[in-house]
C-alpha cells in the first residue's frame, strides 16, 4: 500500500517534514511518497470567502458545517470571514497531481492543505475517485492540546482505513459512529471529540469485521501499529505518563537518537547539538561550560564524523565558536537541547535527558549511563 502526500504552499515546510517523519518512524506494509517541491497553489478563482455573521452561525451545525468548540469565539471578532476551497476543487488538485505523475489508480494521494473547506471537515475522500483525499492542516490547536503533525498523520492512515471500510458517502454517513466510542470510525460532530478517538488510537470490533476481509492484514497490522506509536508519543508531548520509568537512549551506528521504551520516539538534533550531546554523555561528572575549549580536540573528532558538510577549516571555526568563554553558542545549543526533548516525552522526564546545571555551575547529563546504549562502535 502507497500513499502520496502532496502540500499547498502555505503549509509549514516544518509540519510537513515533521508529519512525514511520525507516519515512516514505523515500517511496514504501508509506504509514503513526498516530495516537498511539489506545492499545489490554489487560483483565485478557486476560492470563496465565507461570512459567519455571529457566534451562533459559527457554532451551530448548517450546510453541513460541523459544531466547533465554543471558546474558540473568545478571540473572534464577528461577523468572522474565511477563505475556503470547495471539495471538487481539492478533489481536482489530486486528480491533477496523479495525472501529472502518472500514480497508479490504486495508491492513495493526500492533500495536506491550510486551506479550509466548504463542509468544514478534518479531512475528506473523493466519492468518485477514493484514492484521493485531503486533510485540513489549520486550526488543531483549537481541539486539542498537543502538536498538529500527531492529528495530521492520524487523519492519514484513517482516510486510507475508511476507503475501504466504506462504499460511498451515504455508507459513511449511515456507518460511522455519530456517538464517540474512541474508533477511528467517530464522526467527531463537535471537532472536539476528535480527543478520544486520538486517545485510543483503536479499531472497534464492528469497524474491523468491515475491513478484515478487504485489507491484507499485514497492512491492517502496520496501520495500527503506527496508529498506536502516534498515540503513545502524543500522550508524551502533551505531558502524560510523566510517571513512567525511564527509557533507554540509543545512540545508532548512524548517529541517531531513540527512546524506545517512550513509543520509539526520535530525538532530531543538529550536527553542532548532537556533538555537544554526545561530549556530556561521554562526561557523565559534568563539565563546565567555561571550561569547553579543553575538550576542543574531542568536539573536533565527534563532530567531524556526524557532519559531512563543509570543508575541515570550516567545521573547525564552528567548534571554535562554540567552545569559545566568550561566545553565547554553547548556550544556546544546550537550549534548544532541552526544548527538543521537552517537546518530546514533557518536561518532567525531558529533565533526565538533556543537559542540565545552574549558571556558573558544572553542567551533566542525569541519565543513569546503564540507560544508554551506545551503538556507534560499530560503525567506527
Amino acid at each position: 500500500m502507497k500513499i502520496h502526500i502532496i502540500t499547498s504552499p502555505e503549509l509549514s515546510p516544518a509540519l510537513f517534514t515533521k508529519t512525514i517523519e511520525l507516519l515512516s518512524a514505523i515500517q511496514g506494509a504501508i509506504s509514503f511518497s513526498f516530495d516537498k517541491e511539489a506545492v499545489l497553489n490554489f487560483d483565485l478563482d478557486e476560492i470563496a470567502q465565507y461570512t459567519f455573521p455571529d457566534v451562533e452561525d459559527f457554532e451551530t451545525s448548517i450546510s453541513e458545517k460541523m459544531i466547533m468548540k465554543r471558546h474558540i469565539c473568545e478571540s473572534i471578532t464577528f461577523p468572522y470571514t474565511q477563505q475556503e476551497a470547495t471539495w471538487d476543487t481539492l478533489f481536482k488538485k489530486c486528480a491533477s497531481y496523479r495525472h501529472q505523475r502518472r500514480i497508479p489508480n490504486d495508491e492513495f494521494v493526500v492533500l495536506l492543505t491550510t486551506m479550509a473547506n466548504d463542509k468544514n471537515w478534518f479531512a475528506a475522500l473523493d466519492e468518485k475517485m477514493p484514492y484521493n483525499g485531503f486533510i485540513h492542516t489549520d486550526d488543531w490547536s483549537h481541539y486539542i492540546d498537543c502538536p498538529a503533525e500527531f492529528p495530521i498523520a492520524y487523519e492519514v492512515i484513517a482516510l486510507m482505513l475508511q476507503k475501504f471500510m466504506f462504499s460511498g458517502m451515504y455508507d459513511v454517513r449511515t456507518s460511522v459512529h455519530t456517538t464517540p466510542v474512541g474508533c477511528v470510525n467517530d464522526m467527531c460532530i463537535q471537532k472536539r471529540e476528535i480527543i478520544l478517538k486520538l486517545r485510543t488510537a483503536d479499531i472497534c470490533r464492528s469497524c474491523m469485521d468491515r475491513i478484515k476481509d478487504k485489507l491484507p492484514a499485514p497492512v491492517i497490522h502496520h496501520a495500527l501499529q503506527i496508529m498506536e506509536s502516534l498515540r503513545v508519543k502524543m500522550l508524551y508531548a502533551q505531558n502524560f505518563k510523566q510517571d513512567s520509568p525511564l527509557s533507554n537512549l540509543i545512540l545508532t551506528q548512524h548517529h541517531k537518537l531513540f527512546l524506545p521504551e517512550f513509543g520509539q520516539i526520535e530525538i532530531k538534533l543538529r550536527p553542532l547539538e548532537k556533538a555537544l550531546y554526545y561530549l556530556f554523555l561521554d562526561h557523565p561528572e559534568g563539565i563546565f561550560l567555561s571550561s569547553l575549549s579543553d575538550y576542543r580536540q574531542d568536539l573536533y573528532t565527534i563532530y567531524s564524523r556526524l557532519s559531512n558538510t563543509g570543508m575541515l577549516q570550516e567545521m573547525k571555526g564552528r567548534i571554535d565558536d562554540m567552545t569559545n568563554a566568550l561566545n553565547n553558542s554553547a548556550s544556546e545549543k544546550i537550549s534548544r537541547i532541552k526544548r527538543v526533548f521537552e517537546e518530546a516525552v514533557g518536561h518532567e522526564l525531558a529533565k533526565n535527558y538533556y543537559i542540565c546545571g545552574q549558571v556558573g555551575e558544572v553542567k551533566k547529563i542525569s541519565l543513569p549511563r546503564e540507560k544508554v546504549i551506545d551503538q556507534r562502535q560499530a560503525s567506527a
